[in-house]
């Protein structure tokens, strides 16, 4: 009877992942493509800090251009197709329920993909938005919503006709993403790029539209993917499990009404700052419980994880996730804010939650996912753990780069005897170091995409003599 049950389990799982498996890689490869690309305009905008003559003859790779094409290959390009990739699956295999008609879901992926070329070709010749983060150009807005919306239907879809009684905290945070993000989306559209309203309320919409989809797309995705994979891949169960309900929806509370910390000091209603400065140092509730949940899970059967790769990954992206609360919780202080205002450790900031956080916690689960869609293990873990190596220097380098360099950069600002020039000029160490970052990051992520690549060809090229067999078997 055990072993029946455990044959029709495998039958279940091995449905599922089939009925995702063509979307899913297209997912995953498109994810990896844009990774490359990002990481090349990255370093291309680190030398042009240093030398800013680098490539000055071609108007498209002006400084501006090449950062508003960065950020939107991070966001709408690597980020996103990874959340396609991952978050569908996870659904799918917890919600124990098939995706039906991935052809569509597939095609979907396709327009969103078009739609991200045509807005870096529009910023490439100067259609580029002012708004940082959402560069784009206004007319690939409704391409973007059209995929989207054939996009996350297929999750919600799937967990609706989930066929167990109760919900996962994965579930939770996957769901959510998919429902918040739309929402986020047509608003920051709507009044910046549609019917933009004017004034001071451009920032306001502005700040408010980065936060969000940095806490309500990114993080509960990410998250989502942490409560799966720490307990699956480390054996234990989730510590204080029955918290993890309260991190959810303090999270999301406290999250979404902190984003006009971005605007201290600035002409804009007290009420607005001083609501997400408390707000913002009341996420120390979820930062604590998401470091037991998750930081104190993951080192709970530490032989485990120094053994399994993809949990290194991921307790790496978990502890940058935490110190990244706290430092946001730094940030939201009035006289902290003084200093770093206009400085690079807003930039660290960001690069701490994008590259620190979902990009580590996304390696490691592409690093489980797929194997497990291929049925295909890594013959070796050298090169993987390479990538885990070069990506943890170059992230740490970076930050180091941008944090300290910033608050130097900030200290000085407020020393009236230095001007302009001589606080940039100080700033040269400081971008050397974030150039070392950036272009071991490079490396790293090349290495990810041929360790990716290098598992498919092995399936294809394993595969190829058994299909010889057969069609000489039937031949015969």
């Amino acid at each position: 009877m055990s072993q029946l049950s455990t044959e029709s389990r495998y039958d279940s799982l091995n449905a599922i992942d089939s009925s995702i498996n063509k979307a899913a890689f297209y997912f995953i490869i498109s994810a990896i493509t844009w990774l490359i690309l990002s990481s090349l305009f990255a370093v291309i905008g680190g030398v042009k800090t240093i030398s800013p003559n680098f490539l000055s003859t071609y108007e498209g790779f002006t400084f501006g251009r090449i950062q508003a094409m960065l950020n939107s290959t991070l966001i709408m390009g690597w980020c996103s197709n990874a959340i396609f990739a991952v978050a569908f699956w996870i659904m799918a295999r917890l919600s124990k329920t098939p995706i039906k008609h991935g052809g569509i879901l597939l095609i979907a992926g396709i327009i969103w993909n078009i739609a991200l070329t045509l807005g870096l070709l529009g910023i490439f010749i100067g259609d580029a938005t002012a708004y940082t983060w959402m560069e784009f150009p206004r007319y690939t807005s409704g391409i973007f919503l059209l995929a989207y919306t054939l996009v996350a239907v297929w999750g919600i879809i799937a967990y609706r006709h989930k066929q167990n009684d109760y919900s996962y905290v994965s579930q939770w945070y996957i769901l959510g993403g998919l429902l918040w993000f739309p929402w986020i989306f047509v608003i920051g559209q709507f009044f910046i790029n549609w019917f933009p309203v004017r004034g001071v309320l451009q920032s306001i919409v502005h700040a408010w539209y980065i936060n969000n989809v940095f806490y309500l797309w990114l993080c509960p995705i990410a998250l989502g993917a942490c409560y799966y994979f720490i307990p699956k891949l480390s054996n234990t169960p989730i510590r204080s499990y029955h918290m993890s309900s309260l991190a959810f929806w303090t999270f999301v509370l406290f999250a979404s009404w902190s984003g006009m910390t971005y605007l201290i000091g600035a002409p804009v209603p007290v009420w607005l700052t001083t609501t997400s400065i408390v707000f913002a140092i009341s996420l120390a509730i979820p930062t604590l419980i998401f470091y037991v949940n998750l930081i104190g899970t993951a080192f709970g059967n530490f032989s485990q994880l120094k053994s399994n790769l993809a949990l290194k990954f991921i307790t790496f992206g978990s502890v940058a996730f935490v110190l990244h609360l706290i430092i946001k919780m730094g940030l939201s202080v009035s006289s902290i804010d003084a200093v770093a205002r206009f400085t690079l450790i807003y930039e660290a900031h960001h690069w701490q939650l994008i590259y620190g956080f979902f990009s580590m916690i996304f390696f490691g689960a592409f690093y489980y996912l797929v194997p497990t869609l291929l049925n295909h293990p890594f013959k070796s873990f050298f090169l993987p753990n390479l990538h885990f190596v070069l990506s943890a220097i170059g992230i740490v380098f970076l930050l180091i780069a941008l944090y300290l360099g910033g608050w130097q950069q900030g200290t000085q600002y407020n020393t009236a005897e230095l001007s302009f020039l001589e606080i940039a000029q100080n700033l040269s160490l400081w971008m050397q170091l974030k150039l070392v970052g950036l272009s071991i990051l490079f490396i790293a992520n090349l290495l990810f995409a041929f360790n990716i690549t290098a598992l498919l060809l092995s399936k294809l090229l394993d595969a190829l003599p058994s299909f010889s067999k057969d069609k000489l078997n039937q031949n015969t």
